[in-house]
C-alpha cells in the first residue's frame, strides 16, 4: 500500500481538457433533461404542494444552467432532483389533496421552504451577474455539499414513510399503533441519569468473514461458472436474472472454483444484502455492510480502497437491486461501487434482478437462464426421489419453467406432503387455476409455487398462524431469532413447530441462530401477504417484545440492530399523539445500545431530526439527538457530533434540564479538543461550568472532570500554572475519592504540564506515578503509554538504548489488533526516537510497519494515515531529503484539512516553512509561517506550544525559522 496520500495539482493534458469539456456537455444535458421532465411532470400531478415543489425545483436548475459558472458542481444536485420528481410523480399523480397522508404533505412542506431557501441563493447570485458583469455568478463547494446532504435527508425519509405506507394503508390500522398492554419500564438507570453518566462507546471490532462453501445442489450451471472466472481475468462480471433463478448460487459456486480460490485465496468475499430494506441503505448503511464482510475497522471507503488495493480481492454483492432500488444515495453508492471496481487487484461479481446497471464497471453481463431439463430435474429428483413417470416430472418442470426455487420449493411441498406425481400435478393446476381466476392476469410461477406451499394440507392445518409467522418474518430484514420464538410469538404455542415446517418447505431456512427467508419470497410475501391479504399485519407482541429487551443494555443488538430500526421506523411513520412518547423512548435506548456495542449510521437520523418540536416535553426526543451525536462521534464524524450535541443541548436548555445541557456543552467541548480548537473548547467548557454554578448543580466530581479538560486547554494555549493549578485541584478530589482512573489521569496530566515547564524531575515522577496505578489496575493501554512517556524522559538524559527498551516494552502490551491506533502512536515514537538519533533508514522500517499493521488488521484510520505520514515527513526532513519531505508534509496538510485537524494542519504548515526556508524561499518560508500563525490565532493554541502531546513530532532547535518569524527577524525574500 502507499506510504503516503499525496493529492498534488496534476498538470492538465489535451486528454483531460477533452475529457472535461465532454464532462461539462453531459452536465449541461443532463441539466436540460432534468428541467424538462420536471417541467412536464408539474402539469401531471393535481396537487398544489406538489406543483409548488417541481415548480421551485425547475427554477434553481434553470437558474443554474443559464448563469452559474459551475454547473458541474451541481451534478450530484441535478440527480437528487431527478429522484425527487420521479418520487413526486409516483406518489401523487391521479390523488386529490386528501388522498395523500399528512407525514407526506409535511414533507412536501418542509421540503418547498428548504428548496425556497436555495432558491434564493443562487437568485441572488445570477441577480449580483446582472449588474457586475464581471463577477461570475456561483455558488461555493461548501453550500452545495450542504444542499446534497439536506436533499438527502429528505429522500431517506421519504424512503422510509413509503416502506411503511403499504402496511398502513392495506392492513387497515386507521394510523394508530395497538396500545401497550404493560408500560415500558426503565430498567436500570433512568434516561436522566443515562445522559449524566460516562456513555462508554466500545467500537466492536468484527472479524472478517469466511467466504461462503459451495452450493449443496448444484446442477446444470457449469457453463456459467466457467465464462464467469474466464470474464473475471480483465473483467468485473454482473450476474442478471429474475429472483430464485440460482444467481447467488452460481455466485457461491464461482467463489469455490479452483482457479479462483488458487488466485483470490481468503480474500474472497460474499456481500450480502438480501437482509436489509431498500428504505435502510445509505451510502454510509452500504460501506458498513462491506466493512463488516471484510472485518475492516473502518467504516470509511478511503479504508475499505487502501485495504483492496493491497492484494487481489474477489467480492460479490449479492442482491445489489437492493441498493439499486434506493431512494436515497443510489448514485453515490454507484460512484463508490465504481472507485471500488476501479481498482487492478479488485474483481467485482454483482447479483441483481434489475438490468439496469448504473455503475460503470468494467463489466461483462451474465443472463441466468432458468435451469435445462436434464439439470431441471436432477434438482426436483435430488429432493422428491425418482420415484415416478419421467414424463410427468419433465411436463410439471416445463410448467415451471425451469425456475430453480420454484422447482426447490414444489419438491420440498411433494416430500412433505408425501404426495404421488399425480396428486402433485393436480394440486398445482388447482392452484395456477385460483390464482388465474383472482386476475392475476399473468402467471408468475415463483408465486404461484408459494402460494401452493401456503395451500398443502401441512401449511393449512396450523391454520393463520403460519401465515402470520411468515408476516413477522418478511418484516423483519434480520429474520427471527431463535431465542426470541416465543417472545415475539407469547400467543402461538406450537410457533417451533410451525417454523420447522416453514423450514421443511423452504420457505424459510435456518441461518446461524436465526429463521430467515430467500429474498424473492420476502418480497413475495411482503407484496401480498400484507397489502392484499384478509390478514392484517399484527406486530403487537413484536413491539412488546424488542421494546422490553431494550431495556437491558445487552449485547444481543449487534444481531437484531436491523429488525429494531425497521420496527421503530415503522412505528414513527404510524404514531399518533399518545404513541409517540414510548416510540421516542425505544429509539433513545436503541441508539445508546447502537453506541455501546454496535457504533453505526442509522436511517433513523432523518425521523428524528425530520419530527417538528413538540408542544409537551419529550426528555426521550432529546436524548435521541443525544445520542446520535455519540454515535457521530463514535464515527469519527466530529462536525456532525458538534451539531448534534448542539442541537441537543438547544432542545434541553428549551425545556430547562439544566444537568443535560451542561453535559451537551461539556460533550462539545470534546469535539473540539480533538479538533484541536482549543479556544472554542475552553469557552464552551467555561458555560458548562458557569452554568453548573448558575443552577448549583456543580458537584464536586463534575468540577474536578471538568478542571482536567479545562487545564489540557489553558496548556496548549500556554498558560501553565493555570493549567498546573487545575491539576492539582482535581488531583486532589480525586486522591480522596480513591479513583484510580482519574487519579492516573490527573497525574499524567500534571507530568505534561511541569514538562513543558522546564520541571523534567517533577514530570518523570506524575509518570511514574501513572505507571504505578496502571500496573495494579492492569490497565495495559495506561501501562504502555506511561512507559512511552518515560522513554521520552529517559532520551532527554541521553540514555537511548533504555528509551528504546521501554518503547518496545510498550509496544508489547498493545492489545493486539483491537487498537491498531494506540499501537501505531507507540511505533511513530519509536521511529520518531531513530529520527532522533540519525537512524533514518531504522525510522522508515519502523513506519513501515506501522502501515503493514494497518494493513494486516484493515484499520485505514485518517488519522492515523496523516500522524504515520507526519512522522514520516519528519524523518526525512532530519535526513535532509527536503523533497521527499515536503511532499509528504503537503500531504499530510491535505488530509488534516479533510479531516479538520488543526493542531496536525499547524505542525505540517510550520515544517513546510521550516522546509522553504532551508531552501532558500524566504517568500514560501513566510506563506507557510502566516498560515501557522493565523491557524494558532485562529484555535487559540500558543505559538510555543504545538507540540503538546506530540512531543516525538517536536522538529530540532536548528529549525528556528518559526522563532524567527513570531520575532519579527525572518529575511525578507
Amino acid at each position: 500500500m502507499p506510504r503516503f496520500q499525496w493529492r498534488g495539482k496534476a498538470k492538465t493534458s489535451s486528454k483531460s481538457s477533452t475529457q472535461e469539456t465532454q464532462s461539462h456537455e453531459n452536465t449541461l444535458a443532463a441539466l436540460s433533461s432534468v428541467i424538462a421532465v420536471l417541467d412536464t411532470t408539474k402539469d401531471l400531478v393535481p396537487i398544489d404542494i406538489a406543483k409548488g415543489v417541481l415548480s421551485t425545483l425547475s427554477s434553481i436548475l434553470t437558474t443554474v444552467k443559464n448563469t452559474m459558472q459551475n454547473e458541474d458542481d451541481f451534478a450530484e444536485i441535478i440527480g437528487r432532483c431527478r429522484k425527487m420528481g420521479s418520487f413526486i410523480e409516483r406518489t401523487t399523480c391521479g390523488k386529490s389533496e386528501g388522498d395523500i397522508g399528512p407525514a407526506l404533505v409535511r414533507a412536501l412542506s418542509e421540503l418547498k421552504s428548504f428548496l425556497d431557501g436555495i432558491e434564493g441563493i443562487v437568485k441572488k447570485k445570477e441577480q449580483r451577474k446582472l449588474h457586475f458583469r464581471f463577477i461570475s455568478a456561483s455558488v461555493d463547494r461548501e453550500s452545495i455539499a450542504k444542499f446534497k446532504e439536506q436533499l438527502d435527508s429528505f429522500l431517506q425519509m421519504w424512503d422510509l414513510e413509503l416502506a411503511v405506507h403499504v402496511d398502513m394503508t392495506l392492513s387497515k390500522v386507521d394510523g394508530k399503533i395497538d396500545n401497550v398492554d404493560t408500560k415500558i419500564d426503565k430498567v436500570g438507570m433512568g434516561i436522566e441519569q443515562i445522559l449524566q453518566g460516562t456513555v462508554l462507546m466500545k467500537l466492536d471490532e468484527p472479524d472478517r468473514e469466511p467466504p461462503p462453501g459451495p452450493p449443496a445442489m448444484f446442477f446444470g450451471r457449469d457453463d456459467l461458472v466457467r465464462d464467469a472466472v474466464e470474464t473475471l481475468s480483465d473483467h468485473h462480471v454482473v450476474l442478471v436474472g429474475s429472483g430464485g433463478i440460482g444467481k447467488s448460487t452460481i455466485a457461491k459456486a464461482i467463489l469455490n472454483e479452483g482457479t479462483i480460490v488458487a488466485r483470490f485465496q481468503d480474500r474472497r468475499f460474499f456481500v450480502s444484502f438480501d437482509n436489509i430494506d431498500a428504505s435502510q441503505i445509505t451510502l454510509d448503511t452500504f460501506i458498513q455492510r462491506i466493512t463488516d464482510v471484510l472485518g475492516v475497522k473502518s467504516a470509511r471507503l478511503g479504508a475499505i480502497r487502501a485495504y483492496l488495493a493491497d492484494k487481489n480481492v474477489l467480492i460479490v454483492l449479492d442482491n445489489a437491486e437492493t441498493f439499486q432500488e434506493a431512494a436515497s444515495g443510489s448514485d453515490r453508492i454507484a460512484e463508490a461501487i465504481d472507485e471500488l471496481g476501479a481498482l487492478p487487484s479488485v474483481r467485482i461479481i454483482l447479483t441483481t434482478r434489475n438490468r439496469r446497471v448504473s455503475t460503470n464497471l468494467r463489466r461483462i453481463v451474465i443472463d441466468v437462464p432458468a435451469l435445462d431439463p436434464s439439470a431441471a430435474r436432477e434438482t426436483f429428483t435430488q429432493i422428491y426421489g425418482t420415484n415416478g413417470s419421467p414424463a410427468i416430472i419433465d411436463k410439471l418442470l416445463k410448467d415451471l419453467d425451469f425456475h430453480a426455487l420454484s422447482i426447490n420449493l414444489l419438491a420440498h411441498i411433494a416430500t412433505e406432503n408425501q404426495w404421488t406425481l399425480d396428486r402433485l400435478t393436480s394440486e398445482w393446476k388447482k392452484q395456477q387455476t385460483e390464482l388465474l381466476e383472482v386476475g392475476d392476469g399473468k402467471l408468475q410461477n415463483l408465486s404461484v409455487t408459494i402460494e401452493l406451499s401456503l395451500a398443502s394440507s401441512s401449511i393449512k392445518q396450523l391454520g393463520n398462524d403460519a401465515r402470520h409467522v411468515m408476516q413477522v418474518a418478511a418484516f423483519l430484514p434480520q429474520g427471527i431469532n431463535e431465542k426470541n420464538l416465543e417472545g415475539l410469538f407469547p400467543t402461538i404455542p406450537n410457533i417451533r413447530f410451525i417454523i420447522d415446517a416453514l423450514c421443511r418447505l423452504s420457505l424459510m431456512y435456518r441461518k446461524t441462530e436465526a429463521y430467515a427467508m430467500l429474498s424473492p419470497i420476502r418480497i413475495h410475501i411482503s407484496n401480498a401477504h400484507q397489502v392484499r391479504d384478509t390478514l392484517p399485519l399484527d406486530l403487537t407482541h413484536v413491539r412488546n417484545h424488542y421494546y422490553a429487551q431494550l431495556g437491558d443494555r445487552g449485547a444481543w443488538i449487534t444481531t437484531e440492530d436491523a429488525n429494531v430500526e425497521r420496527l421503530i421506523a415503522h412505528d414513527f411513520f404510524q404514531a399518533t399523539a399518545k404513541d409517540i412518547a414510548s416510540i421516542y423512548h425505544a429509539c433513545s435506548q436503541f441508539l445508546l445500545l447502537l453506541v455501546v456495542h454496535k457504533p453505526r449510521p442509522t436511517s433513523l437520523r432523518t425521523a428524528i431530526l425530520g419530527e417538528p418540536d413538540c408542544t409537551f416535553h419529550l426528555v426521550d426526543r432529546d436524548a435521541c439527538v443525544y445520542f446520535l451525536g455519540h454515535l457521530a462521534a463514535a464515527l469519527r464524524d466530529n462536525k456532525e457530533a458538534i451539531n448534534l450535541f448542539a442541537t441537543a443541548k438547544r432542545l434541553f436548555a428549551h425545556y430547562r434540564s439544566h444537568e443535560l445541557t451542561a453535559n451537551c456543552l461539556e460533550q462539545v467541548a470534546t469535539q473540539y479538543s480533538i479538533f484541536g480548537n482549543v479556544s472554542a473548547a475552553e469557552q464552551t467548557l467555561q458555560e458548562a461550568l458557569n452554568l453548573r454554578r448558575e443552577y448549583h448543580i456543580l458537584r464536586p466530581d463534575d468540577e474536578a472532570r471538568i478542571n482536567l479538560d479545562l487545564g489540557d486547554a489553558m496548556m496548549h494555549k500556554g498558560r501553565l500554572q493555570e493549567a498546573l493549578t487545575l491539576f492539582r485541584s482535581a488531583r486532589e478530589y480525586f486522591d480522596s475519592t480513591g479513583d484510580a482512573n482519574n487519579i492516573a489521569y490527573a497525574a499524567e496530566r500534571q507530568g505534561e504540564a511541569e514538562w513543558h515547564s522546564g520541571n523534567y524531575a517533577a514530570a518523570r515522577q506524575h509518570f511514574e506515578t501513572r505507571l504505578d496505578l496502571a500496573t495494579r489496575t492492569n490497565n495495559n493501554v495506561g501501562h504502555g503509554w506511561s512507559l512511552v512517556q518515560l522513554a521520552r524522559a529517559e532520551a532527554r538524559d541521553g540514555n537511548y538504548m533504555e528509551a528504546r527498551k521501554l518503547l518496545e516494552e510498550a509496544f508489547a502490551l498493545a492489545p493486539k489488533g483491537s487498537d491498531v491506533g494506540y499501537a501505531c502512536r507507540i511505533l511513530q515514537a519509536q521511529a520518531a526516537l531513530a529520527s532522533d538519533q540519525g537512524h533514518f533508514d531504522r525510522a522508515r522500517d519502523i513506519l513501515t510497519r506501522a502501515f503493514d499493521e494497518m494493513a494486516t488488521h484493515g484499520w485505514q484510520s485518517a488519522e492515523t494515515i496523516a500522524m504515520t505520514n507526519d512522522c514520516s515527513a519528519r524523518n526525512e526532513l532530519f535526513a535532509g531529503d527536503f523533497e521527499k519531505a515536503k511532499e509528504l508534509f503537503l500531504g499530510v496538510v491535505d488530509s488534516s484539512d479533510e479531516i479538520s485537524d488543526f493542531e496536525l494542519q499547524t505542525r505540517s504548515s510550520r515544517a513546510l516553512g521550516e522546509i522553504a526556508l532551508l531552501e532558500g524561499d524566504n517568500a514560501g518560508a513566510r506563506k507557510w509561517f502566516t498560515k501557522t500563525k493565523s491557524l494558532c490565532d485562529d484555535t487559540g493554541r500558543h505559538p510555543d506550544f504545538l507540540y503538546v502531546g506530540n512531543e516525538h513530532t517536536q522538529l530540532k532547535e536548528e529549525h528556528n525559522g518559526w522563532r524567527l518569524f513570531l520575532e519579527g527577524r525572518l529575511p525578507s525574500a
